[in-house]
């Protein structure tokens, strides 16, 4: 079976920081779907945030500013570049 890579060039999109007792999480997606909601990011602009834990921005250095958090902490594991994933 091939590996696929999927290498997320844009930054905006859905936000949401878990906090644990040794590290936190910063989790990010564009589509959001369960049984209780559904986040689009083609309807960001209608949604009453935070939905579940789940915010908008336009980039991470924005998230991240939000949630008081260093976006390089995150930044390769959430945009890994083409370097980073061979």
């Amino acid at each position: 079976m091939d590996n696929i890579i999927i290498i997320m060039e844009e930054e905006n999109g859905f936000y949401k920081l878990e906090v644990g007792t040794e590290h936190s999480v910063l989790i990010f997606a564009t589509r959001l779907e369960n049984k209780n909601f559904t986040l689009d990011i083609s309807l960001k602009d209608t949604y009453d945030y935070p939905v579940d834990g789940w915010t908008y921005f336009d980039s991470l250095n924005e998230a991240c500013e939000s949630f008081g958090v260093d976006p390089e902490e995150f930044r390769e594991d959430l945009f890994p570049t083409e370097e980073e994933m061979t």
